[in-house]
């Protein structure tokens, strides 16, 4: 009885660490993300709740929300029809390359290099809501 009732133990604490682990790292990219969102993105982009009047649309509450969807922005018609939810993933693939992952995007912006920093800002821009 002891070793049946272990093996799920183990696993439920290989699990929770692991989870653990993904948090602590996501809090050291949410800092390092605001650094690299202060100097690559902020010039187009805010992420304060309500600001407009930017070159790009406001990334506040972007996590999750559909590509192209904010009210009020002139998305281009590619990434209105692009239909993916922002989430780690596609963020991330965004900026590595905006004419790559949505051709036809009014982005202008060339990508980010480093696999780190755009990690570190898909992590910072979770936050923001």
């Amino acid at each position: 009885m002891f070793t049946s009732l272990r093996l799920p133990l183990i696993g439920l604490l290989s699990f929770t660490l692991v989870q653990a682990v993904s948090a602590a790292e996501c809090a050291t990219d949410t800092r390092r993300g605001a650094e690299v969102f202060a100097t690559e993105c902020s010039v187009c982009h805010a992420v304060t709740k309500g600001t407009t009047g930017m070159m790009g649309p406001n990334l506040f509450g972007v996590y999750g929300r559909k590509s192209g969807s904010l009210a009020g922005f002139s998305y281009s018609q590619a990434m209105r029809d692009k239909d993916v939810d922002w989430q780690a993933e596609n963020i991330t693939q965004l900026i590595t390359q905006p004419q790559a992952f949505v051709p036809g995007t009014y982005m202008p912006y060339m990508g980010l290099a480093s696999a780190d920093d755009r990690q570190a800002v898909a992590c910072f821009l979770k936050e923001q809501h």
